[in-house]
């Protein structure tokens, strides 16, 4: 197991070797996206949080938010060969800071629910969500969606 605390934070987006994180989303099976729209996606976000070993990005955050009431947490992910040794919870603390918000949303893989528990998440049972092409057709496969009315 590594040591957690080799690895450092940093929120500075221009830093960031975006092809590098396009991997790590990909090897965490999380998406295939192009690392020019993983920056702007991350750049248009309210705050982000990065993990390094030394200077090897291995992994990221960010959330959106309306910067009153509500914020949003997205793109959550570590590289596989560094999960489990307290990166992801450095990157969920440092980002939950920048949160100060009453009602804070999750989107999270199947199987890391309790991952976020310990951070005070809950399932919420309220929550519907609008995806399109190749995005709606991958959720309702996966069983990320489905209608109300089944």
């Amino acid at each position: 197991m590594q040591d957690h605390d080799a690895y450092r934070l940093s929120e500075d987006l221009s830093t960031i070797d975006w092809w590098r994180l396009a991997n790590i989303m990909a090897d965490a099976n999380l998406f295939n996206r192009k690392p020019f729209d993983i920056a702007r996606a991350f750049h248009g976000s309210y705050a982000a949080v990065f993990a390094f070993k030394g200077e090897m990005l291995v992994g990221a955050a960010r959330a959106t938010s309306d910067g009153v009431f509500y914020a949003s947490v997205f793109d959550v992910v570590i590289a596989p060969d560094h999960q489990g040794n307290g990166a992801g919870r450095m990157i969920m603390e440092r980002l939950l800071e920048r949160l100060p918000f009453e009602r804070i949303f999750l989107t999270t893989v199947f199987g890391k629910e309790s991952f976020y528990e310990k951070f005070d998440f809950l399932e919420q049972t309220n929550g519907m969500g609008r995806y399109s092409g190749h995005a709606l057709t991958s959720a309702r496969q996966r069983g990320v969606l489905r209608s109300a009315n089944t």
